[in-house]
């Protein structure tokens, strides 16, 4: 009687482990997980300078991956909106501008990796310019293994006037995020 009780109470922890073993199993080795963007700190538009002036976006963010695995990155591309213009920046880079890397197969772990990613705008797309008004900056990323690219943030900022002449002069304006969630610009010299 004794081990027929043990039977009855042993066959469901071990089911029940099972179940836990496969989970994490699942959740480790294969669950793809989602690219995450978080919100920029710091937005700025201005230009390259080589060689030819060409517009250019850059945010400061971190890209982090849900599953433990992570996910690579084949490319990144953003496209700007503003007032009825829209032009995709297709060529990305990250880091510094002093020590600049060309955006191509990247792995994203599940701790991140934070950097400025550059968009500049291709040399034969027309030219674009900078004008006063409401921006939407809409950040997409091409992962392995998905046929889309995927929309990881769209972040709105507004160029007053003022700002917008210093870059028509191909200066820049770097936008930094508030704690409301607003960005507020000030000139800054293109790097």
């Amino acid at each position: 009687m004794l081990d027929w009780g043990m039977d009855l109470i042993s066959i469901p922890i071990s089911i029940v482990s099972l179940l836990i073993s496969l989970g994490t199993f699942w959740l480790v080795f294969v669950r793809r997980g989602r690219l995450k963007m978080t919100t920029p700190t710091i937005v700025f538009f201005g230009y390259d300078r080589t060689p030819n002036p060409t517009a250019k976006v850059f945010v400061r963010t971190l890209l982090y991956c849900t599953a433990t695995r992570g996910v690579a990155i084949e490319g990144m591309y953003a496209s700007i909106s503003s007032n009825k213009d829209t032009q995709t920046f297709s060529f990305w880079g990250y880091g510094e501008s002093e020590n600049l890397t060309v955006g191509s197969g990247l792995h994203i772990s599940q701790s991140g990796f934070s950097a400025n990613h550059h968009f500049v705008s291709s040399v034969q797309d027309k030219v674009f310019d900078f004008v006063h008004g409401d921006y939407v900056i809409e950040v997409y990323a091409q992962v392995v293994g998905k046929r889309k690219p995927m929309k990881l943030k769209a972040i709105k900022v507004k160029l007053p006037s003022d700002l917008a002449s210093v870059l028509c002069s191909r200066e820049g304006v770097l936008f930094e995020r508030t704690l409301d969630g607003t960005y507020i610009g000030h000139a800054r010299p293109s790097p």
